[in-house]
């Protein structure tokens, strides 16, 4: 049984969205122990969203079922993305219980404000879709030039969304996730472990 992290390493200061926190990891030795000290945002690296993060009353990550993070997933390749991703290139694939996009994104060490989101009739698609979890492998879900209507459609749908994913080792099929966010209570989101392994393992 072969298991696929498609979460990417922490920090990576370089790859912060803009105005966000720069994660940082300072480590220490203490009488021959080492303790780590860690520095991040809820949206730091591959994340989860919850409702909460625009929804005024949205669900927050710790009152999140966990089984909504875990079971079958469809990953889509959508080849190498810098723009729009629009209904017609996900209608296919609005059957399924979660799905993830792949860009291109994940092979990006630094941030790059040209990458591939939802626009917002694709999110209207997805939040009438019946979609227990979104993910993709940009930044964000939403245009880095957008107004925050993108995760409003979906989040306001109880869509949790999960982003900043390194799909770089997996290629597009079904597989079984297991994608579990910190327990922050009343946190709008996350930082998140994403494991993946092939539906037929299951």
């Amino acid at each position: 049984m072969v298991y696929f992290d498609l979460t990417r390493s922490f920090p990576e200061p370089a790859c912060t969205y803009p105005g966000d926190c720069v994660p940082e990891c300072h480590q220490s030795l203490r009488d021959g122990y080492r303790v780590s000290v860690l520095v991040a945002s809820s949206h730091s690296g591959t994340h989860i969203d919850s409702p909460a993060h625009y929804i005024e009353d949205g669900r927050t990550i710790d009152l999140i079922p966990p089984e909504t993070f875990i079971g079958p997933v469809t990953i889509v390749d959508l080849g190498s993305r810098h723009s729009a991703i629009l209904p017609e290139d996900i209608r296919p694939w609005m059957n399924v219980e979660r799905l993830i996009l792949k860009t291109g994104y994940s092979e990006k060490t630094s941030f790059d404000r040209e990458y591939a989101y939802l626009d917002e009739d694709a999110a209207r698609l997805v939040a009438t879709s019946g979609i227990r979890v979104i993910g993709i492998d940009t930044p964000s879900i939403e245009s880095y030039r957008g107004t925050g209507d993108v995760h409003r459609l979906i989040l306001g749908a109880g869509i949790p969304v999960i982003e900043y994913l390194d799909l770089s080792g997996v290629s597009e099929g079904d597989y079984y996730m297991i994608a579990l966010p910190l327990k922050i209570t009343g946190g709008d989101g996350a930082p998140a472990r994403v494991i993946v392994r092939k539906e037929e393992d299951v």
